[in-house]
């Protein structure tokens, strides 16, 4: 059963996504200002979008008697107004269906828990809500965005939308980047409130700031400081202050040929209210090379992690992203990560190919974690559609249990 976010009615039907999409799309032909001059202008030229995305994804885990088995279907109805003297003002609305039984703990807040606990978690809860919504402003130099809205800082290493899971985080504050200077950008933004993958809401005060410099044949540099203030109790434990600083770049070394690099440090110590001592760092380094049709990298990944220092935490992060698509390490273990990958990417035609190997140790100890190998397809069809399968295996050492997880999905946008 589809549940409603109890903040805001919606329709949850996808079909009502494609018949507003139709209804609010202007005629073909149709003329409109490319700079409206009043606001009813501004808002009779808006735009909606609609975004499908229909996956099957089944786990199989040692520490289940039964195979999770996830049918579930995004649907996403969009529409922005065109710019008024620069601002404009959007909406999203979000709903994830389960298609099919649902044979899979879904990991759901609340009321949105489907009441499976004897099959393995695939967190993609049935809810519809408001994903976003709120007011921007965009000029030459400066970019605000006000009100709900997704987030991605970066790689999406501190923070991000989760876009792997059919419902996305966004959150609630103000973001603002300035652009003013020619090889440098500043960004800043305060968020009051984290809308979760699961369907329910974190409160919190936290300050997210980034700077960025182009520094010639360098490359890029990136400081950034991150302070979280979780205000429920709860979360507490997440309330951390992490600064750090990255070095990335490309530097062509023949005419096929470019070098990749990128190396990253931060720490991390206990913030506001929060009960733990935390004293720990982060650290990450990777070197590649990229052809026109494939791209080679090796990195190593640490999050460290020990008594009496705590661990070093990515609470709003794309944790999916990051330290094997088989989820296992979606939270630091206690006695850290060391996480040393290869990764290969590479396109043939409309296949687009990629190819990861991970060896997991503990950051403190040194005991091996276990490995794990993902393997990913895409193909982008001539109408828009893009079809994909995906195969994660984790082979657990002194972590966790066996895993294997497999996906199918296509998405379409309009």
């Amino acid at each position: 059963m589809n549940t409603l976010d109890p903040r805001i009615a919606l329709p949850s039907l996808p079909t009502t996504c494609l018949l507003l999409a139709v209804a609010l799309t202007p005629p073909a032909g149709a003329e409109k200002s490319a700079d409206p001059e009043t606001l009813t202008a501004a808002l009779k030229g808006g735009k909606p979008y609609v975004n499908l995305r229909y996956r099957f994804e089944n786990v199989e885990e040692d520490a289940s008697t039964k195979d999770a088995h996830a049918s579930t279907l995004r649907s996403v109805l969009g529409w922005e107004s065109a710019d008024y003297k620069g601002w404009s003002v959007f909406g999203e609305a979000e709903n994830v269906t389960s298609v099919g039984n649902d044979l899979y703990n879904n990991r759901g807040a609340g009321s949105l828990a489907n009441g499976v606990t004897d099959r393995p978690v695939v967190a993609d809860p049935e809810i519809t809500e408001i994903n976003q919504a709120g007011l921007r402003f965009r000029s030459e130099d400066w970019a605000i965005v006000a009100g709900r809205q997704e987030m991605v800082l970066g790689d999406a290493r501190f923070v991000g939308n989760v876009g792997w899971r059919q419902n996305h985080q966004s959150f609630d504050g103000v973001r603002i980047d300035n652009e003013s200077l020619e090889r440098a950008r500043f960004g800043y933004a305060f968020v009051d409130r984290v809308q979760r993958i699961f369907g329910d809401s974190l409160d919190l005060s936290a300050h997210l700031l980034n700077a960025t410099l182009e520094a010639g044949m360098v490359g890029k540099v990136t400081v950034y400081g991150y302070l979280l203030d979780y205000r429920d109790t709860g979360a507490a434990g997440n309330s951390t202050a992490t600064w750090g600083a990255e070095l990335a770049g490309k530097r062509p070394l023949r005419d096929t040929i470019s070098l990749l690099y990128e190396v990253e440090y931060a720490r991390q110590s206990d913030f506001a209210d929060n009960p733990a001592n935390i004293d720990a760092g982060y650290s990450f380094v990777m070197l590649g090379a990229a052809w026109p049709k494939i791209t080679a990298r090796v990195g190593w990944e640490t999050l460290e992690g020990a008594p009496g220092e705590g661990r070093f935490t990515t609470p709003l992060a794309t944790l999916h992203k990051f330290n094997g698509w088989a989820d296992k390490f979606l939270a630091t273990p206690a006695t850290g990560l060391e996480d040393r990958y290869l990764q290969l990417d590479g396109k043939v035609r409309s296949f687009e190919w990629s190819a990861r190997f991970h060896d997991f140790d503990a950051e403190s100890s040194g005991a091996s974690y276990g490995g794990e190998l993902d393997l990913q397809l895409l193909y982008r069809t001539s109408a828009g559609v893009v079809l994909g399968i995906g195969g994660f295996l984790y082979d657990a050492d002194t972590f966790s249990t066996d895993t294997e997880k497999w996906a199918l999905w296509a998405t379409y946008s309009f």
